[in-house]
């Protein structure tokens, strides 16, 4: 079915052509047959859908959602004018000629049908406002229900998953004494995932965290991650220019894994490349981009259609979390597999 045809957009259709035939009521000709003069009515009010759409999908979010009420007043005033203008000179015109009813007479009786047009038409954009405002409410909180919903399932699974944290530790601090000090490599290793465990069991309860503590998680997933990839890897992590704000938490990691999980295995080393680059601006737009090469004769083909599970999940989230607010971009060259993520945030 086409892409518009919803459930919102058929409430429109059907509130359009309820108010069509309550109006025709109203002014109801019993010289006339009532279907001719629905019609002609449903070709009066059907002038205004275009003006009801844009005011209910455009104006509707962008000043009464953020209280600019004289603004969107003064908006629908200014519209529903120029649209009436439009009906009153051309509109009219049609409805004679579909019901036989002549409506131009007396100055009277075109003040009168203006004013009557003018009317209408501020009824109808009210009408379609109301609508926008009570499907976002439904729709809003049936997110918030499907957001909560996952937070329970996740937090379950987490908790059948989960070790004693203080056991945890324990046994990292005593792996790392233990470790000859002399191998300061497997010290630092050994303490960075000890400050990703921490992360993930102490600071990632809410449901927003700082960008500096997620991307010092990130930084440290980088850095074990590499540890197990050839030494002549060709492995970066570059962070530009950064911002204080708050994200969703684990929000990036999804993308920093599927790189790490689908890179190539190229028997020359440094053939094997995963670049990452994270910045943000002053407009609050978020920017991830990760690069990996891929060996698509290496049985990596589905994986590349389908972009991984986990970066199916990571779009779920984003649809739930930031709706609207986000683009992710996923490309496909000849060797190289590209992940952009695009995100609006508010704080």
């Amino acid at each position: 079915m086409p892409h518009w045809f919803n459930k919102q957009n058929l409430y429109y259709l059907l509130t359009w052509m309820v108010a069509s035939f309550i109006i025709m009521l109203i002014s109801y000709n019993p010289n006339t047959r009532w279907v001719p003069q629905w019609l002609g009515h449903m070709a009066i009010t059907g002038s205004t859908l275009p003006v009801c759409y844009y005011t209910a999908k455009v104006l509707t979010p962008r000043y009464l959602y953020v209280r600019k009420v004289g603004s969107f007043i003064g908006y629908i005033l200014f519209f529903a004018f120029m649209n009436s203008v439009a009906t009153f000179l051309l509109i009219l015109y049609i409805y004679k000629l579909i019901t036989g009813i002549s409506v131009f007479g007396s100055a009277l009786r075109i003040v009168s049908l203006f004013a009557e047009t003018i009317l209408v038409d501020i009824s109808l954009i009210a009408i379609s406002c109301i609508i926008k405002i009570i499907t976002d409410l439904y729709f809003l909180e049936q997110r918030v229900l499907e957001i909560e919903q996952q937070k329970i399932s996740a937090e379950l699974n987490f908790l059948r998953s989960q070790v004693n944290p203080h056991f945890l530790f324990n046994v990292m601090n005593t792996i790392y004494f233990q470790i000859d000090k002399s191998n300061t490599e497997a010290r630092l290793s050994v303490e960075k995932f000890s400050e990703m465990l921490r992360y993930q069991l102490y600071e990632c309860n809410s449901d927003k965290i700082a960008i500096r503590k997620e991307l010092h998680y990130i930084e440290n997933y980088v850095a074990i991650q590499t540890l197990r990839m050839e030494r002549e890897s060709d492995v970066s992590l570059t962070i530009g220019e950064m911002h204080d704000f708050f994200i969703a938490p684990l929000l990036i990691l999804p993308i920093v894994e599927n790189a790490f999980k689908h890179v190539s295995n190229f028997k020359e080393p440094g053939r094997n490349k995963i670049h990452f680059h994270i910045e943000s601006d002053g407009q609050k737009m978020l920017l991830i981009d990760a690069i990996n090469t891929y060996d698509i004769a290496d049985g990596q083909k589905h994986l590349l259609q389908t972009g991984g599970l986990g970066v199916n999940n990571l779009q779920r989230r984003l649809e739930l979390l930031y709706p609207g607010r986000h683009e992710l971009i996923i490309n496909r060259h000849a060797d190289t597999f590209q992940t952009i993520l695009k995100l609006q945030y508010n704080d």
